[in-house]
């Protein structure tokens, strides 16, 4: 029979089973899941609570055991989803990384080997056998259903649940706000903490809030007279610090010689950003807005929520109002992170990235190597006649760091006794050192030209490397270093600060204060109730609030930001000719203006299969080819990410060109595997 007085104790055994799976998962060890269990008693049986709540539907259906086992495999998912994203970074599994399933294919092929794709598969295919065999071997409730009463039996369960978390956060055994949200995952358990995250979002509304509040808030904005306007670089470099830093290791040369001259030479400090491991547009988020992350819902990703749907005050729109040109340059694809429509809402007018540019030189995991934004950043400041703004985002530091590889490190890492970590270190002080050469290179550039020019420098975070404070001078692994290099002088003074706090120090040390956040920060940012978080004086949430989710009282309840219509690129996409091949093979070329590897070409709106040959040569085997098709050639990242497209073009037989000879493909066209990579030497 399968219905009982008793099932209620079935639906404790289970919620307390995959509880129990869900956090030895996370701890890595079925030892440490036990301990946890005995523990923390209370938090243990809240988060089970939280599972059974979850479970309690199924009493209204009449395959109920088929109900308990989805939702409980759903819920070991994320266990697993749990444990694979912690063995890549610091950082657990929230219900925001559900909405970065696109930005995870992208880069999916630079942490997994086939082995664990085939794991994956394996375990995919397992999951849908077993739930095939419950539905067809498990029978049906085989009585009537008394539905009146197990509602009330559910309504009970979550009021129970509600009950304990409660109980839970009056007794400081749970927490409604999260802090290091790895030690918040680690202390009051996965299943509390995902669902927190899923449930709490966006910028709570103060209990202060109102116009009163904002007016008292920006009652002392004024003016300033600028004097000054230079060109303003901001350079975010992936998963960079200064590994001199670490305790526990040496290495047979300083990896970062250069920038630590800088940090000598020029104003410095430590720059407190949100994240670690992982995570890279949050720390872009509080520079470019001024806003603290800690003030959202735990693990949250603005530029994945509100910043899709809305716009808001930011670096580029206050600089726009001193006349500045924005830019935004990007090394990886536009469409990762959604920086493709955030950076509209933002008030970038360009945005350079991988598609629009012609790199053929990468690490061996794949990612492209920084040297080539040099040429970007140069470009862009070229671009306009007037001052510019650019936001320049690096991305060769980034993980995975491989344990094994026939690799020539240039630089050799001692002290840790295990060879797999030893191989990460290496290879992590192989880029970060390239990098240090890419800084310097860019100086030396920015020196020669006869602009006045601030670059900002600084790492979004550091790399995913298991680090721990205890292996840091500064005892914090939530810091890394800025440092600001001018060709003038300047007022900017060494200090630590908050990675929100960066752009008003720039803006600030230039007498700008357009904005009422970048104001109210170089202001009041050493006052009590100007960012604590603690009680309903936080004059900063108060302004978070009332821009992205409030009545806009900021400015008389309209939001004065525009999207910008942002161009992809700084160079326009053309072709020219078409020109068929004459020996009956189909082979076509085309040929135009600032083609890259993502230029993939159209014939009357169907894609082909499209080879690079060159910044002005395409090549495509189509021998259908007639008078009246339509060519276009799109920049694109995938079918349904497409950034720009060319004005088509139509062939015409009589308007060709002399018969052009076979063109060579070159050897970096041809695209690169995991393998090739791997064993990819350092060219440099």
């Amino acid at each position: 029979e399968t219905y009982n007085k008793h099932i209620i104790y079935m639906y404790i055994t289970v919620a307390l089973l995959v509880n129990l799976i869900i956090e030895m998962l996370a701890r890595g060890s079925f030892l440490k899941g036990i301990f946890y269990l005995i523990s923390s008693p209370y938090v243990f049986i809240c988060n089970s609570i939280i599972i059974l709540m979850t479970l309690s539907v199924t009493l209204l259906m009449r395959r109920r055991f088929f109900g308990i086992s989805i939702i409980s495999i759903v819920w070991i998912i994320f266990g697993i989803a749990n444990c694979v994203l912690l063995s890549y970074r610091v950082t657990p599994f929230t219900a925001v990384d559900m909405m970065l399933i696109d930005s995870a294919l992208d880069v999916m092929n630079k942490y997994l080997n086939t082995f664990a794709y085939i794991l994956i598969i394996a375990l995919a295919i397992l999951a849908v056998v077993g739930l095939v065999f419950v539905w067809i071997k498990v029978p049906k409730v085989n009585h009537k259903i008394n539905y009146v009463r197990n509602i009330i039996a559910i309504a009970i369960i979550w009021v129970i649940g509600f009950g304990a978390i409660n109980l839970g956060i009056a007794s400081s055994l749970l927490s409604a706000k999260f802090g290091n949200l790895a030690d918040s995952y680690r202390d009051y358990g996965f299943v509390y903490c995902f669902t927190n995250s899923l449930v709490n979002t966006g910028v709570d509304k103060p209990a202060d809030y109102s116009d009163k509040t904002i007016k008292s808030l920006t009652a002392d904005v004024e003016e300033t007279k600028v004097k000054k306007k230079p060109n303003i670089i901001f350079l975010q470099l992936e998963s960079f610090f200064d590994i001199n830093n670490m305790t526990n290791i040496t290495f047979s040369e300083n990896p970062v010689p250069y920038f630590e001259s800088l940090m000598e030479q020029y104003p410095s400090g430590y720059l407190d950003v949100p994240i670690v491991g992982a995570g890279t547009v949050n720390t872009e988020f509080e520079v470019m807005t001024g806003m603290n992350l800690d003030d959202f819902g735990p693990g949250e990703y603005p530029f994945k929520t509100i910043l899709k749907e809305t716009t808001c005050e930011s670096i580029a729109y206050n600089l726009k109002e001193y006349g500045y040109a924005t830019h935004a340059i990007h090394d990886n694809t536009a469409t990762f992170y959604s920086r493709n429509v955030v950076f509209s809402n933002l008030g970038y007018d360009t945005f350079s990235s991988i598609e629009t540019m012609n790199i053929d030189d990468f690490t061996p995991m794949g990612w492209a190597k920084d040297y080539f934004l040099t040429d970007e950043i140069v470009a862009a400041l070229d671009s306009t006649e007037g001052q510019d703004y650019i936001y320049t985002i690096s991305v060769q530091g980034h993980g995975s760091y491989p344990t094994e590889g026939d690799y020539d490190y240039p630089i050799t890492v001692s002290g840790l006794d295990d060879q797999a970590k030893t191989n990460q270190y290496q290879y992590y002080v192989w880029q970060i050192n390239e990098m240090d050469k890419f800084i310097q290179k860019l100086v030396e550039t920015l020196s020669k030209r006869d602009e006045d020019t601030i670059l900002v420098m600084y790492g979004d975070h550091l790399p995913s490397l298991g680090i721990t404070e205890s292996e840091l001078v500064n005892g914090d692994v939530y810091q890394t270093q800025y440092v600001i290099w001018s060709n003038f002088k300047t007022k900017y003074e060494d200090e630590d600060i908050e990675a929100y706090q960066l752009q008003s120090k720039i803006l600030g040390g230039l007498n700008m204060t357009a904005g009422t956040i970048n104001n109210y920060t170089q202001k009041h940012k050493n006052d009590d109730d100007y960012a604590d978080g603690v009680d309903d004086a936080d004059g900063l949430q108060n302004l978070e609030y009332d821009s992205l989710y409030g009545d806009h009282l900021l400015y008389g309840g309209d939001n004065p930001y525009v999207a910008t219509d942002i161009q992809f690129g700084l160079t326009k996409v053309s072709v020219s000719s078409i020109s068929p091949m004459n020996d009956g093979s189909g082979t076509v070329y085309i040929y135009g203006k600032n083609f890259t590897n993502y230029s993939k070409v159209y014939i009357n709106d169907e894609k082909v299969s499209t080879v690079f040959i060159d910044d002005s040569t395409l090549m495509i085997n189509y021998g259908d080819l007639k008078d009246g098709d339509s060519f276009s050639v799109y920049q694109q990242n995938s079918d349904t990410h497409v950034l720009k497209k060319t004005d088509p073009i139509i062939f015409e037989s009589e308007n060709l060109a002399m018969p052009q000879e076979e063109t060579t493909i070159p050897e970096t066209t041809v695209p690169e595997t995991k393998k090739n990579r791997k064993n990819k030497k350092n060219k440099e």
